[in-house]
């Protein structure tokens, strides 16, 4: 007798367990498939792991960018339209074939579990913070580390910095610290003229090569989104 009734509620414990692990099963699913929504269409996070955005971000800082769907390419139409001096995140394949469906789920289900400070087994896709510094139509040039940008339907030039929507600061390599008389170890640059859909990145820290000068034209459909807090650490707390 009181070995059927250890047999029932051992049964039964069984079935209880097996229901609590469903149930959080289904609500880690759950979790995870808001996750996919919100960091396709509205908000992610990131994470600092270089000095390439130095002073602005650093290593350690964390925070949250809004997500590529918010800004169509269509700028006019945009709520959130690109501006020079902007932060953008992107998002840069190594590799000219394009991940299968699976690849892609894996590397979210990755970015969610290690609050994007992996990317998974792909080392061949990599998130980059830069800020832009000329738009679709603007003309580009650099000398002794000096950038000059001419915006389309204008006459004359003006540097980063009198152009840029917000200010900042860059770290410039000490003179003679060049490495080459070619990009990307130069302080010189040809003057370059964007096409449409293009745009032209920087890292703040100019001595980091991983921008522009090293990879070309940025398409605007490479954006990922734009960071806009840094809510940790906390000293440094507050909007981007």
């Amino acid at each position: 007798m009181i070995y059927k009734k250890w047999q029932r509620y051992s049964y039964t414990a069984q079935r209880q367990q097996r229901h609590r692990l469903l149930v959080a099963i289904s609500w880690l699913l759950a979790v995870f498939l808001l996750y996919l929504v919100l960091s396709s269409y509205l908000i992610f996070s990131f994470y600092i792991e270089s000095n390439s955005m130095e002073k602005t971000l650093i290593p350690g800082d964390v925070g949250f960018a809004l997500a590529t769907r918010l800004f169509p390419l269509d700028q006019s139409s945009s709520l959130f339209p690109y501006k020079r001096g902007s932060l953008v995140v992107l998002e840069k394949s190594f590799t000219a074939d394009p991940y299968p469906w699976y690849t892609r789920l894996w590397n979210n289900f990755v970015d969610f579990f290690t609050a994007q400070r992996s990317s998974g087994p792909n080392e061949d896709r990599r998130l980059f913070i830069k800020r832009i510094i000329a738009l679709p139509g603007d003309e580009i040039s650099i000398k002794n580390h000096i950038v000059r940008v001419k915006p389309a339907q204008q006459d004359y030039s003006l540097t980063e910095f009198e152009l840029s929507a917000v200010p900042y600061d860059v770290k410039v390599p000490e003179s003679g610290a060049e490495r080459g008389n070619v990009l990307p170890f130069s302080s010189d640059m040809d003057t370059l003229r964007l096409k449409d859909g293009e745009c032209f990145v920087l890292s703040d820290d100019r001595s980091d090569c991983n921008d522009s000068r090293t990879w070309g034209p940025v398409l605007l459909s490479d954006i990922k989104g734009k960071p806009f807090f840094r809510y940790w650490p906390f000293s440094r707390f507050g909007r981007l």
